[in-house]
């Protein structure tokens, strides 16, 4: 019969291989379910439903997901900045499910009433615009031909189709007919895609049903010489 003491070796790799496993298994249990977000991902915010160029943002319309490292955009908003997107405004549209980057956001314009914002007229509600119209003119929407008035507005940004500002009059108008033409403005760019006017919500949401009614091109902006309203 062996001596007792002669099992402690066997016994004692044993147990050690059983524990080196369990740890082994913990630790690959750790990996897969907190280790690699830890290590490998990074906590961004993505829109959680499109969200039109000239919207005002809040942290509500955002998520946060973790991606790789490697899968970041330039200038990837983290989380703990959701308070630097509140009153923010959508440089250009954000699709559901993009990560949100400090390029797609600008500030309100100082100079506008605080009752008011910056809304899109999206490219395919335009019918017939003029291709002098520019930041700071003032232009009347109108309906049906031209048979109603929808109002008066301050246009806040004259757009081309990367969503750039558009600051001569000398290239034309991409995707619309020019209504007239005026002297050229200096710093040339594209042509114009879309236009931005500054209005109050209740206003916006008038166009919106209009456009949304018409499912086409369906209103022409008439550029208003005087700049007073």
């Amino acid at each position: 019969m062996l001596p007792s003491n002669s099992l402690k070796g066997p016994r004692a790799n044993t147990l050690i291989g059983i524990m080196l496993v369990g740890f082994a298994v913990a630790a690959l249990l750790f990996w897969e379910a907190a280790g690699r977000e830890m290590f490998l991902m990074e906590p961004v915010m993505i829109a959680k439903a499109d969200i039109e160029e000239g919207a005002i943002l809040n942290a509500e319309l955002f998520r946060t997901v973790s991606v790789p490292a490697d899968a970041l955009i330039e200038g990837a908003m983290e989380p703990k900045r959701e308070d630097a997107v509140t009153g923010k405004i959508a440089a250009l549209p954000i699709l559901s499910g993009a990560q949100l980057s400090e390029r797609c956001l600008r500030e309100p314009e100082k100079e506008m009433r605080p009752d008011t914002s910056s809304f899109v007229i999206k490219n395919e509600w335009i019918a017939l615009c003029t291709s002098a119209l520019r930041r700071g003119d003032k232009a009347e929407l109108r309906y049906g031909g031209g048979a109603v008035s929808l109002g008066n507005f301050e246009v806040a940004y004259v757009k081309d189709a990367e969503g750039r500002e558009v600051t001569d009059t000398s290239t034309g108008l991409g995707g619309f007919r020019a209504e007239g033409e005026t002297g050229a403005r200096a710093n040339p760019s594209a042509p114009i895609h879309h236009i931005e006017i500054e209005c109050e919500w209740d206003d916006y949401q008038k166009i919106l049903t209009r456009c949304r009614e018409a499912a086409g091109a369906s209103l022409i902006i008439v550029r208003k010489e005087s700049h007073s309203w």
